[in-house]
Protein backbone atom coordinates (compact mmCIF):
# COMPACT_ATOMS: atom_id res chain seq x y z
CA UNK A 1 0.00 0.00 0.00
CA UNK A 2 1.31 3.76 -0.74
CA UNK A 3 0.10 6.95 -0.31
CA UNK A 4 -0.23 8.37 -4.41
CA UNK A 5 1.93 10.91 -5.42
CA UNK A 6 -0.45 14.11 -5.25
CA UNK A 7 -1.40 13.82 -2.03
CA UNK A 8 2.20 13.28 -1.03
CA UNK A 9 3.03 16.30 -2.33
CA UNK A 10 0.47 18.25 -0.52
CA UNK A 11 1.25 16.21 2.66
CA UNK A 12 4.78 16.79 2.61
CA UNK A 13 4.51 20.68 2.59
CA UNK A 14 2.12 20.92 5.34
CA UNK A 15 1.89 20.10 9.04
CA UNK A 16 -0.73 17.30 9.32
CA UNK A 17 -3.37 15.96 11.89
CA UNK A 18 -3.69 11.75 12.32
CA UNK A 19 -6.92 11.48 13.34
CA UNK A 20 -6.19 7.97 15.52
CA UNK A 21 -8.25 5.29 16.78
CA UNK A 22 -4.92 2.82 17.36
CA UNK A 23 -7.42 0.65 15.13
CA UNK A 24 -5.82 -1.21 11.91
CA UNK A 25 -6.30 1.33 9.72
CA UNK A 26 -5.38 4.56 11.37
CA UNK A 27 -1.51 2.43 12.72
CA UNK A 28 -1.26 1.69 9.26
CA UNK A 29 -1.22 5.26 7.90
CA UNK A 30 0.83 6.48 11.01
CA UNK A 31 3.61 4.00 9.72
CA UNK A 32 3.14 4.79 6.05
CA UNK A 33 3.31 8.79 6.97
CA UNK A 34 6.32 8.25 8.40
CA UNK A 35 8.01 6.37 5.96
CA UNK A 36 7.27 9.17 3.92
CA UNK A 37 8.82 11.26 6.12
CA UNK A 38 5.70 13.45 6.66
CA UNK A 39 5.03 15.74 9.59
CA UNK A 40 2.18 14.99 11.56
CA UNK A 41 0.58 14.70 14.87
CA UNK A 42 -2.07 12.63 16.49
CA UNK A 43 -5.56 13.46 17.26
CA UNK A 44 -7.35 10.48 19.39
CA UNK A 45 -10.89 10.73 20.90
CA UNK A 46 -11.58 8.02 24.06
CA UNK A 47 -15.42 7.57 24.12
CA UNK A 48 -14.70 4.82 26.82
CA UNK A 49 -16.77 2.29 24.97
CA UNK A 50 -14.79 -1.05 25.13
CA UNK A 51 -13.19 -2.50 27.83
CA UNK A 52 -9.62 -1.28 26.21
CA UNK A 53 -9.87 2.24 25.70
CA UNK A 54 -8.13 2.77 28.10
CA UNK A 55 -5.12 0.66 27.42
CA UNK A 56 -5.29 1.96 23.71
CA UNK A 57 -5.06 5.44 24.80
CA UNK A 58 -2.26 4.64 26.78
CA UNK A 59 -0.50 2.73 24.24
CA UNK A 60 -1.31 5.91 21.50
CA UNK A 61 0.69 8.22 23.90
CA UNK A 62 3.68 5.48 23.98
CA UNK A 63 3.83 5.64 20.35
CA UNK A 64 3.59 9.29 19.98
CA UNK A 65 6.38 9.44 22.57
CA UNK A 66 8.22 7.05 21.00
CA UNK A 67 8.44 8.96 17.44
CA UNK A 68 8.55 12.43 19.13
CA UNK A 69 5.03 13.16 17.95
CA UNK A 70 2.33 15.36 19.86
CA UNK A 71 -1.03 13.97 20.79
CA UNK A 72 -4.07 15.79 21.59
CA UNK A 73 -6.69 13.54 23.61
CA UNK A 74 -10.58 14.28 24.07
CA UNK A 75 -12.07 11.99 26.44
CA UNK A 76 -15.73 12.16 25.25
CA UNK A 77 -18.78 12.53 27.29
CA UNK A 78 -20.95 9.03 28.13
CA UNK A 79 -23.12 9.38 25.35
CA UNK A 80 -26.53 7.75 25.95
CA UNK A 81 -28.21 7.43 22.76
CA UNK A 82 -27.92 7.94 19.17
CA UNK A 83 -24.07 7.31 19.51
CA UNK A 84 -23.20 7.87 15.68
CA UNK A 85 -24.67 11.16 15.38
CA UNK A 86 -23.30 12.01 18.67
CA UNK A 87 -19.78 10.95 18.68
CA UNK A 88 -19.59 12.95 15.02
CA UNK A 89 -20.96 16.29 16.87
CA UNK A 90 -17.65 15.07 19.69
CA UNK A 91 -15.33 14.52 16.56
CA UNK A 92 -16.40 17.84 14.80
CA UNK A 93 -15.79 20.23 18.08
CA UNK A 94 -12.68 18.23 18.71
CA UNK A 95 -11.34 18.53 15.11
Amino acid sequence: MSIDDKYLNLLKNEKNLLAFSHGSDSSALFFMLLEQNIEFDLALINYKTRLNSDIEEQSAKELAKKYNKKIYIKIAPKIEKNFEANARVVRYEFF
